[in-house]
């Protein structure tokens, strides 16, 4: 099985179903071998039919723009109604200090163990919303497809006392709050750039070893002088800190990158947005 393949049959349904009964679990039914085995076929066709396009259909309406990617073909999917459209992916960039690059030679222009050790990698893990959903939502909403608008955003509070605030000196643009149960993992907060509701911060989440870096015990005039230095320790920022238009994505990177991540983030997000095409 190829590496495409297996990309994209990672959104199909389980191949079997046990009933559990006293003697264990009996062979799923030839009917859902059979519905299992067409719903594959008809995704390989999908997949297939997308290999030379560079301008491929998002599930639910819009586009995207593959020759600003490293791969040729997205995650799909087929409905039973026969749509055929993108549905999320996987990529790696770069931030350059000026510029978002996809972690491929014709891009950066670059063989692979040439990467300037400046360079910071994001690797993305997207998913493609439904925009078409979207856009009726905004002019029909409907309860029983559409988010409650009026629902209060999830996620940490906008403010936080002042007396609980770090600013670590070594990366601008972020604080960390303090609380009674600290955590063992490092939460910076980016300052100024709040989620799509205009109030809710955003989330960077890095781990460390607790030998090196025991942020948890540290004081506040520890945590301002908080540096990873060159030791590298992974971040992630989630779904709901990182959205651009047509989706969201699960951000990874790490410590070394903490520097400049607010505008290798924005740069970034600018990118991905870009690469959707709108619906006429």
């Amino acid at each position: 099985m190829t590496h495409r393949t297996r990309m994209h049959t990672r959104f199909s349904v389980l191949a079997s179903v046990c009933a559990v009964v006293l003697v264990g679990c009996k062979p799923a039914s030839q009917d859902t071998d059979k519905r299992l085995a067409d719903y594959q076929a008809r995704l390989q066709a999908c997949v297939d039919s997308m290999e030379n396009k560079t301008r491929i259909p998002i599930m639910g309406g819009g586009e995207i723009d593959t020759s600003r990617f490293a791969f040729n073909v997205p995650h799909m999917n087929v409905t039973d109604e026969g749509e055929c459209g993108a549905v999320g992916f996987e990529a790696e960039f770069y931030w350059t200090g000026e510029k978002i690059v996809p972690n491929a030679p014709k891009f950066t222009g670059l063989h692979p163990t040439k990467i300037p050790p400046e360079w910071r990698r994001l690797g993305v893990g997207a998913s493609l919303g439904n925009r078409r959903l979207g856009n009726e939502c905004k002019a029909h909403f409907d309860p029983q497809k559409c988010p409650d608008p009026n629902r209060s955003p999830s996620g940490p509070p906008p403010t936080w006392p002042e007396n609980l605030t770090v600013r670590p000196k070594a990366y601008p643009g972020l604080e960390m709050r303090l609380s009674e149960k600290r955590s063992t993992h490092a939460g910076f907060f980016i300052v100024g750039w709040p989620r799509r509701d205009g109030v809710t911060p955003r989330v960077i989440s890095c781990w460390s070893h607790e030998v090196d870096f025991p942020v948890h015990k540290m004081s506040i005039a520890e945590l301002e002088q908080l540096d990873f230095g060159k030791r590298t320790f992974p971040c992630d920022v989630e779904y709901g800190s990182f959205d651009f238009k047509g989706g969201g994505a699960r951000i990874s990177t790490g410590t070394e990158a903490l520097r400049d991540i607010v505008p290798a983030l924005k740069a970034l997000q600018q990118y991905l947005s870009d690469s959707i095409i709108k619906e006429d």
